[in-house]
């Protein structure tokens, strides 16, 4: 009887481990086309030129690249902040969308912090090379990160 029991306990701790992410795809970890890993050349035929200032490349749509310190060529992160800018994730989740939108959009996120009147959704992708981090203040979307994750 204990060891049924016991297997019963490993298998539902296994299985409530597996369901407790909201791991989504790595192609879902953008903004407007542009996804960390690509380079910046890449970036520039979506957006248009930056500017450069230290390892930071700025759009004219408002989104901040991050460049990788070694190797220039490479973005690292993806920022976004600006109202108004156009730019949406592939699931469609921009500047002002609403909160509820992220969950319908990803599901539960894989980690939810609450910080300065923010609450954080932070989503993995299934390969484990990027993530993907949305800001909601007031019930709508204020910041949208994507980066490698290291």
């Amino acid at each position: 009887m204990k060891r049924i029991l016991s297997t019963a306990i490993v298998t539902g701790s296994m299985l409530m481990a597996t369901t407790a992410f909201a791991t989504i795809p790595s192609s879902e970890i953008a903004l407007g086309g542009v996804a960390p890993g690509m380079s910046i050349d890449e970036a520039v035929a979506v957006y248009g030129q930056a500017t450069y200032r230290g390892d930071d490349a700025y759009f004219p749509n408002g989104v901040k690249a991050d460049l990788d310190d070694f190797n220039r060529n490479l973005i690292e992160e993806l920022k976004i902040n600006r109202p108004g800018s156009g730019v949406a994730t592939p699931a469609g989740i921009a500047i002002n969308s609403p909160e509820g939108d992220i969950v319908k959009a990803y599901g539960e996120p894989d980690k939810m912090e609450y910080d300065d009147g923010k609450n954080e959704y932070t989503y993995y992708a299934s390969d484990s090379r990027k993530k993907l981090k949305i800001n909601a203040k007031n019930g709508v979307v204020v910041k949208i990160k994507c980066d490698l994750y290291d």
